[in-house]
């Protein structure tokens, strides 16, 4: 039997995508299939227009969300979907809203080498919700992506970030999500299912089985 394919549009300064993450890994975590699972992150930004050195998160806030109460009350309602979620958002220590190409690229490079993705998203969300720390940032970006490659060094992180690899390619990545019509994150596509949002865990294992059903009726048709 072939492998389940997961494709999942993300942005790692939503967080409902972090929200998003949690529940299809425990979603994953229920199928008696889980290890014929394979999830790919494709990258998707919410805020193309912040511009690559990031924006002071409250100026940020009151421009697309009218005033800086507004953004509070939104914040809120992040922080209690999380807590359900088993994420603690610290919204408090976030000062900067950064651009995300980078943090975009270093997902890709991990993607391109062949090593797990899911745990280095993890601490980018991590780093930026629970920690404060601004992900757009290189020397923040690269002491991460160290610690998800035994075989990179923070300062070939940072040469890797100072170059323009990667970049095409997530641009290009983009460009396809929009073209199929890809409007927010998370969005989750497996088979012919869509869904967007951060779909609760039953709805997800749910798709997830009857795009596994779906499958399997058609390998056993061939």
């Amino acid at each position: 039997m072939s492998q389940l394919d997961i494709q999942v549009a993300y942005d790692v300064v939503c967080p409902w995508c972090w929200i998003g993450k949690r529940h299809l890994d425990e979603a994953i975590a229920q199928l008696d299939f889980k290890d014929e699972v394979r999830v790919s992150y494709l990258p998707f930004q919410l805020n193309p227009h912040v511009p690559r050195e990031g924006m002071v998160r409250a100026d940020y806030r009151r421009q697309k969300f009218g005033s800086v109460e507004r953004g509070a009350e939104l914040d809120a309602q992040v922080a209690q979907a999380g807590a359900q979620s088993g994420v603690t958002f610290r919204h408090a220590l976030m000062e900067r809203t950064p651009n995300s190409t980078d943090a975009q690229r270093i997902v890709w490079r991990q993607q391109s080498a062949g090593l797990a993705e899911r745990p280095l998203l993890e601490a980018l969300f991590s780093a930026y919700f629970h920690d404060g720390k601004d992900v757009g940032d290189r020397q923040v970006l690269a002491e991460i992506a160290s610690q998800h490659d035994e075989n990179l060094s923070v300062e070939q992180a940072l040469s890797f970030l100072e170059s323009d690899a990667g970049e095409q390619e997530v641009a290009a990545q983009q460009e396809a999500l929009r073209n199929a019509g890809i409007q927010s994150v998370p969005s989750t596509i497996v088979g012919q299912y869509y869904v967007p949002g951060a779909q609760p865990v039953e709805v997800l294992v749910q798709m997830l089985s009857e795009a596994r059903a779906q499958q399997t009726d058609r390998s056993a048709s061939h």
